[in-house]
């Protein structure tokens, strides 16, 4: 089990009082979404500022979709760069 790396709660979503967005944020790994804690990439994060999954970095993988690519092309990053 993780816990959030603002307030040290296991909780996900919204409510962290030392979070600037105020949103749960973990220190996940590249397996789950640092916001929600599910395994998806890409859209449908409710949790998410950008509405996008985005996973902890490792394994070499893009932490928005997964791709072991680099640089320009990664459609769910908020800079359409790749980054791990």
């Amino acid at each position: 089990m993780s816990n959030c790396k603002h307030c040290n709660l296991s909780n996900y979503g919204t409510g962290c009082s030392y979070s600037p967005n105020k949103i749960h944020e973990h220190n996940e790994n590249e397996q789950k979404c640092e916001f929600c804690g599910s395994t998806s990439y890409g859209n449908g994060c409710s949790y998410s500022p950008t509405n996008n999954h985005r996973h902890g970095h490792g394994d070499n993988k893009c932490i928005w979709c997964g791709s072991t690519s680099v640089g320009n092309g990664c459609s769910y990053s908020p800079t359409r760069i790749h980054e791990k």
